[in-house]
């Protein structure tokens, strides 16, 4: 057996050589889930070397239609919640991260897409660490230049959990939990930040009559959730501010794809040697 055969076969489970997990969420009450497969036919055009270093993590946020789940030439967790909690996209996005095999992780809607510069840079960027970032966006029309979207994040999974992720008291009712996932991490010490400007994503044109979801937005509720977290982390400081409501249901793994590697890491022979070079630049940033 080669070199290539052996990698593969040992990495029919091993994750290693994920260097980026993808993961979204969906809630489809109408008529199909043709938004997420249309987004994965896309993803599965792309050239080898970005589908064999990202990991695709869907997670079906309690749908209650039927579906049947296409074969794809990636990597997929396909994931699916098995209570249908209204506007749970805290516990949808929480669960996604849970699966996720890299460290670097991007977290993003339906709704829109990443180009294969965009995703091969993410691959190759170092670990966001303390990071995390918005992307630049183009229009779908026009093309034009936008601001990134206020819940799409490129950030370390580390970093995530060692803040307890969403805050999933929202879940339930719409809104607020992004703006407050936001203002928790900045509380702390995490830096918010842009990819440079030639690193774009790009917004989708999403059929809402047939797949997509008919959920009312109505802050009513969440609002003054929000403002009691706000003052808890006023008041009282430290890691106040935030339930630990985490995983707050059921789920199944409907769906594990892997796709079978065409090409080898880099060997790198130098990098164990240099632990001691490492260890002392990670005690001059302490």
């Amino acid at each position: 057996m080669d070199n290539l055969a052996l990698f593969n076969a040992r990495h029919m489970l091993d994750k290693q050589h994920i260097k980026l997990s993808y993961i979204t969420h969906f809630y489809c009450n109408q008529g199909n889930i043709n938004s997420v497969t249309s987004l994965l036919r896309k993803y599965e055009s792309y050239p080898d070397d970005v589908k064999e270093a990202v990991e695709f993590v869907i997670v079906d946020d309690g749908s209650p239609i039927d579906y049947q789940i296409e074969a794809f030439d990636l990597n997929i967790t396909w994931l699916k919640i098995n209570e249908d909690i209204r506007w749970n996209q805290a516990g949808a996005r929480n669960l996604g991260v849970t699966y996720a095999r890299s460290d670097k992780i991007v977290i993003s809607d339906l709704d829109h897409e990443f180009p294969v510069e965009t995703l091969r840079y993410m691959i190759k960027a170092k670990n966001p660490g303390r990071n995390f970032y918005k992307i630049y966006r183009n229009d779908p029309d026009t093309g034009e230049f936008k601001k990134g979207h206020s819940n799409l994040f490129f950030m370390s999974r580390a970093r995530f959990m060692r803040f307890f992720g969403y805050d999933e008291e929202y879940s339930g009712n719409y809104g607020a939990e992004d703006y407050r996932f936001v203002k928790y991490h900045k509380y702390h010490g995490s830096r918010q930040g842009y990819l440079p400007k030639n690193i774009r994503c790009q917004e989708r044109i999403l059929d809402r009559e047939k797949s997509y979801h008919s959920l009312n937005r109505d802050l009513t509720n969440n609002t003054p959730i929000d403002l009691r977290k706000k003052q808890e982390c006023d008041k009282y400081g430290a890691e106040n501010g935030h339930s630990r409501i985490f995983l707050n249901f059921t789920w199944q793994l409907l769906s594990r794809q892997i796709r079978v590697a065409r090409t080898l890491p880099t060997p790198r022979p130098l990098w164990k040697m240099s632990w001691w070079l490492r260890y002392a630049l990670s005690s001059l940033s302490r």
